[in-house]
């Protein structure tokens, strides 16, 4: 596997997400990238829009900015990593979604987000999900299941009960989310590799605890 995984979003576009074999210093040296915007992650639905008055290390777990050759950067260990990107308008979007952010609908605000600032069109935005954490290893508890199947009234699409035990897809209600809002299901890009599964090449929280994280880089070339 690659050491630093990415998508052929745009031309303009820079983007990676990290292996263990990279901290986020020497992934920003081998990227050229000097300048970048990151968050105080919370495990929230707080959206915030990155321009030039933008104090850097807000509370929140999204943020979506149209100035060039500015990184935004995401810190994960299982939660879902992605970005939503505005084609016609190139703007981007950078996104932590754990399973309360899930629950709380952060890809709907960020979405809306877009919508409300910058005038974008659902149908004309991209999303591309990156390694996480997939239903085979994410294990919640009977109160969590409880609290998706208020918000989902299908929750067994979503969730399996096995050995007394529940097991979320949180990526797939996060692309329901999305095309609920609006966007297309064939701009939707999942990449279906498992932290927890290949723990030996990302950091996985579930699997050992860790407080290593890996990082989503994203940027628009100026």
């Amino acid at each position: 596997m690659e050491k630093l995984i990415s998508y052929d979003i745009d031309k303009d576009i820079i983007n990676f997400f990290t292996t263990k074999e990279y901290d986020l210093s020497t992934a920003l040296k081998k990227l050229n990238i000097k300048n970048y915007f990151c968050l105080n992650q919370i495990h929230s639905n707080i959206v915030h829009i990155a321009d030039e008055n933008y104090q850097d290390k807000k509370d929140g777990d999204a943020f979506i900015t149209k100035i060039p050759n500015y990184a935004l950067v995401i810190r994960t260990a299982d939660c879902i990593p992605m970005v939503i990107y505005d084609k016609k308008q190139k703007i981007i979007g950078a996104i932590h979604s754990g399973w309360k952010g899930t629950l709380n609908s952060i890809i709907e605000k960020t979405i809306n987000s877009m919508i409300d600032n910058f005038s974008s069109n659902p149908k004309a935005l991209y999303l591309y999900l990156y390694p996480s954490i997939k239903k085979c290893h994410f294990e919640i508890g009977k109160d969590v299941y409880d609290q998706f199947a208020q918000k989902l009234a299908n929750i067994k699409e979503y969730a399996i009960k096995k050995n007394e035990k529940y097991y979320l897809d949180l990526p797939q209600i996060v692309i329901d989310d999305a095309i609920k809002t609006g966007v297309l299901k064939e701009h939707i890009f999942n990449n279906n590799v498992c932290t927890y599964c290949h723990n030996d090449i990302f950091y996985s929280y579930r699997y050992n605890h860790t407080d290593k994280r890996n990082y989503l880089i994203v940027m628009i070339k100026g």
